[in-house]
């Protein structure tokens, strides 16, 4: 089954047809070379198509996404994660030995005496009248 571009927004669209162009490779070429080589993460995925291909880093990004959208092409293994094995186990919680110390407040910190501001010799007070 073919890509269907016409369900992917006109970013994708655009980064799709640049990176093709880009690459010289065809969608179905990079979705062969994502699908053989077992990797499941988008960022093992994406340096995989720029170490293959050449590709920038975006192209390899905007490819990667497509390629992991439900329904493109995609194996089951690279969307799903694998459930965990076994019954889950709550954690015990905490033993505690001593009693944690009460934390003492902090006391207001006394406010010093206000000084005068300094004048700036640079400037000048106005003239009084007399």
């Amino acid at each position: 089954m073919a890509l269907d571009r016409s369900k992917l927004n006109k970013g994708f669209q655009i980064y799709l047809a640049n990176a093709e162009k880009a690459s010289g490779k065809t969608y179905d070429d990079m979705s062969l070379i994502l699908s053989q080589s077992g990797l499941k993460k988008h960022g093992e995925l994406r340096t995989r198509l720029m170490d293959k291909l050449g590709l920038g880093h975006g192209h390899a990004n905007a490819v990667v996404a497509i390629w992991l959208m439900p329904g493109n092409n995609t194996p089951p293994l690279a969307i799903e994660k694998s459930p965990a094995k076994g019954p889950v186990k709550k954690a015990a919680p905490p033993v505690l030995t001593k009693k944690p110390a009460p934390v003492a407040k902090a006391q207001p910190a006394a406010r010093a005496a206000k000084k005068p501001a300094k004048k700036d010799p640079a400037k000048k007070s106005p003239a009084k009248k007399k």
